[in-house]
């Protein structure tokens, strides 16, 4: 159910450990709204055609669009999106210190009703 999709400038350099990366965000969404972790989906995506604010050299981001499925309390979340950033800004402590980089997290609601999955029965909580 969940899809995660990490955007991130080609200018930051050395990639992270993206496995680790997603575990430890596959892990926030079990620990905060009880999303089985078999449910969820992540991948990276590494920008080359961006622009930044005026174009400044250094600009860069990151940033992670959270898709679950609609229904969780807005304090819910909130939780997710302010611990996802959490573990981003860990995963990319040395970036930060040496780019002017922004990470964000966008969490969006994705209909129940228009959402299909196979094998079919396998959406539920833990």
């Amino acid at each position: 159910m969940p899809q995660l999709t990490l955007q991130y400038t080609d200018n930051i350099g050395s990639p992270v450990d993206f496995d680790h990366l997603f575990s430890q965000l596959h892990e926030v969404l079990s620990d905060v709204a009880g999303i089985r972790i078999e449910n969820c989906k992540s991948r990276a995506m590494e920008l080359s055609d961006y622009r930044i604010g005026r174009g400044e050299a250094g600009g860069a981001f990151v940033h992670v669009d959270v898709a679950i499925l609609a229904g969780r309390p807005i304090e819910t979340r909130g939780e997710i999106g302010r611990r996802m950033l959490e573990v981003l800004r860990g995963a990319y402590a040395q970036p930060l210190d040496e780019l002017d980089l922004q990470i964000t997290v966008e969490i969006r609601d994705m209909q129940s009703d228009l959402y299909f999955k196979i094998p079919e029965g396998t959406l539920t909580p833990q």
